[in-house]
């Protein structure tokens, strides 16, 4: 099976090297030809995307788009994406290469049409990573179960794979934020498609010199918001899926 990784960045010249140069030698060493790697560029102004095509991989490939939004990338990345799975990470590589090559086989072996990842995994590790960091992810999950209904422990971890069959849940997302990991789970939990969750290793310190882009507060309180829109969009988003409802087979 041919795998496709999409990766989204904004403002990411300080890393995108390394960490695609990291991928495509696991990738290179363990897939042969059958992988390819989608960044979508999502309105970067630090020269992101030049870095990228100065890497000049016929297996990595770069998608430009003109708006910022985590959502807005992953959707753009994973209609050019080629392959029978096409799954996501995050610029900083938080999770390894070989665990992400190790997810894709688990997956391409598996009953299962969708997988992720959870740090809050019972095998999950998390060497280093800050207490505030592991509260304000616990209250975001509850925050989601209590608002949204969703019943994933983590929804946000950026380890998240597809069978093709599943493109039109994930392209029927709305969200142009980081939010989009939410809205997917509880469209997958609605239709009840099967899941797979995977523990992780999870390194968010990968890159020290890297500063994280979320703000504990402005985003908590965007993520309320985000939930109550969420809610308030599921049946209509329901109901223009309703292709796998009348057909489960397709799930």
């Amino acid at each position: 099976m041919k795998f496709s990784l999409v990766i989204p960045v904004y403002n990411e010249a300080a890393v995108i090297t390394p960490t695609l140069r990291s991928l495509r030698e696991t990738f290179e060493r363990e897939l042969p030809n059958e992988w390819e790697i989608l960044v979508a560029d999502n309105a970067s102004t630090d020269g992101t995307g030049a870095h990228v095509t100065a890497l000049q991989s016929a297996h990595i490939r770069l998608v430009r788009l003109n708006e910022k939004g985590k959502g807005r990338a992953l959707r753009e990345g994973f209609k050019h994406a080629t392959g029978e799975i096409v799954g996501f990470t995050d610029a900083d590589l938080p999770i390894t290469p070989e665990e992400i090559l190790a997810a894709f086989h688990i997956l391409e072996e598996s009953d299962a049409g969708v997988l992720i990842g959870s740090r809050l995994h019972p095998e999950s590790t998390m060497p280093g990573r800050e207490w505030w960091r592991i509260g304000s992810s616990h209250m975001f999950n509850f925050l989601a179960r209590t608002i949204v209904g969703i019943k994933v422990s983590d929804t946000q971890c950026p380890l998240k794979f597809m069978k093709r069959a599943y493109l039109d849940i994930f392209l029927a997302t709305t969200e142009p934020t980081w939010f989009i990991d939410l809205e997917f789970i509880a469209l997958l939990e609605r239709l009840h498609a099967p899941l797979t969750v995977i523990p992780v290793s999870w390194d968010e310190h990968r890159y020290p010199e890297r500063r994280s882009k979320l703000s504990t507060t402005r985003d908590g309180v965007r993520a309320v918001f985000a939930m109550a829109r969420i809610r308030k969009n599921l049946p209509k988003q329901l109901e223009q899926l309703s292709l796998f409802q009348q057909n489960p087979q397709v799930l």
